[in-house]
């Protein structure tokens, strides 16, 4: 089983131009505004967003505690008097949706690669505290915190802590809007550390909630349609938070490695265990060659709502330091996995070449001649673009398409089926579902 490193990797190696994630904004890929966005709330300015001065669990907070439904509502997210949890949607969508979860720490690049899947999906959001685009809905769990900054300090846990988070409110939420309800969904203020009321989220076609804990929940994790874990051994994410940290907060290394050590009993309680349930992982290592290169693995569980890719044989990509690819069996917290593991990084140079020689050696990648080439040359300039990163993010993405392809098909095939009483007239039209 493939086991994280606990020694923090020495920053003086892992600084020299170490492969950043980044933390690109949900923005659509072409810069221009999705067609049909929907509303959105605005995240409150720091004059406007005004803390509940409440703690839970207090004897003050516990007075203010309403129940709907048999869902508890904690004063500390900001209700008004008159918002329940679960609501009526404005509009009915013609399947459930597809729900995906991806589960990392901070800082680990889930943006970015969220702007992949946005690419495969051929669609975009419209960027505001929850991006909103006609297709995608990407929800932020830190949403879910019960209580805000300033409680946290009072109660004196982190916000990977499991008492910190609402679980059985974000749950009974995943589960309204899979059944196509709407929710008044909690809202957590990075800027101002408050909780602000709650806002109206509709269902839509592909719902993404990624953060801390997707996976973590059994509730919410039995509604999942993929579930989706990024996996940065320490040695790799001291070397990004340092380089993010640095530039962006001015703390110094040492502040840096502080606050991953204090973190980390924390996240190895209640975030890393999640990797054992997760339908796919993306694990990024220092290379063997030693970093700033990467190795990355995409992990498959065998079995999973994962749909599986191969490789028909190991590559080997020249350039420098040039790239390996390869695949074989392991095994993932007692599940058979099958791995495909990138080592290094391709030529930039030769960019389109080497990708077009990786895709003609997969198979189960459900797409156009070409798709994979064009996706990663797209987002040449994107983060991890060079390494197993882009491909393998990419890839995913394309899987997460073929997911909802498979799902939303399906449905259609089953509707059809039963209006269609003539088993000659139903295959020509599930051909012609299946064939659109």
């Amino acid at each position: 089983m493939t086991k994280s490193r606990s020694v923090l990797f020495p920053v003086s190696a892992a600084l020299v131009a170490v492969a950043l994630l980044g933390r690109a904004a949900f923005l659509g890929l072409n810069g221009t505004r999705p067609q049909q966005a929907r509303a959105h709330t605005r995240l409150r300015s720091a004059a406007e967003s005004i803390p509940t001065g409440l703690v839970w669990p207090s004897e003050e907070a516990e007075a203010k505690l309403r129940e709907v439904d048999g869902i508890e509502l904690y004063p500390t997210h900001a209700w008004t008097d008159d918002m329940v949890p679960v609501v009526p949607a404005k509009t009915q969508l013609d399947d459930s949706p597809v729900i995906i979860g991806v589960a990392a720490d901070s800082g680990c690049g889930k943006s970015t690669f969220l702007r992949r899947i946005l690419g495969a999906l051929g669609t975009e959001v419209t960027p505001g505290h929850t991006a909103i685009g006609d297709m995608m809905t990407v929800i932020c769990l830190d949403d879910y915190h019960t209580n805000d900054r300033a409680g946290r300090k009072a109660t004196g846990l982190t916000a990977l802590d499991a008492k910190e988070n609402d679980f059985a409110l974000m749950g009974a939420q995943i589960e309204a809007l899979k059944q196509g309800k709407a929710v008044y969904k909690p809202i957590y203020n990075h800027d101002t550390g408050n909780k602000d009321p709650p806002e109206l989220i509709e269902p839509n076609k592909v719902m993404v909630f990624e953060g801390l804990h997707p996976i973590y929940d059994e509730k919410a994790r039995s509604q999942l349609d993929l579930g989706i874990y990024i996996d940065i051994v320490n040695d790799v994410k001291f070397a990004w938070k340092v380089q993010r940290d640095v530039a962006e907060r001015g703390w110094t290394e040492e502040q840096v490695r502080g606050d991953i050590e204090k973190r980390l009993p924390d996240f190895s309680a209640y975030v890393d265990p999640q990797k054992a349930n997760a339908d796919v992982i993306l694990r990024y290592e220092p290379s063997d060659q030693g970093l700033p290169y990467l190795k990355v693995k995409l992990i498959q569980k065998k079995g999973s709502q994962f749909p599986p890719i191969t490789l028909k044989e190991d590559l080997t990509l020249p350039g420098s330091p040039g790239a390996t690819l390869k695949m074989y069996d392991d095994d993932w917290f007692g599940s058979p996995a099958t791995v495909i593991e990138m080592d290094g990084e391709i030529d930039m140079d030769n960019m389109e070449a080497q990708l077009q020689e990786i895709e003609e050696n997969i198979e189960g990648l459900v797409a156009k001649n070409g798709e994979l080439t064009e996706a990663m040359t797209k987002l040449k300039s994107s983060p991890g673009s060079q390494n197993g990163t882009g491909l393998l993010q990419t890839l995913i993405a394309m899987k997460v398409r073929e997911v909802y392809e498979n799902l939303t098909t399906k449905k259609e095939v089953d509707k059809t089926s039963k209006k269609t009483p003539s088993t000659e007239t139903g295959a020509g039209t599930l051909k012609d579902l299946l064939l659109r």
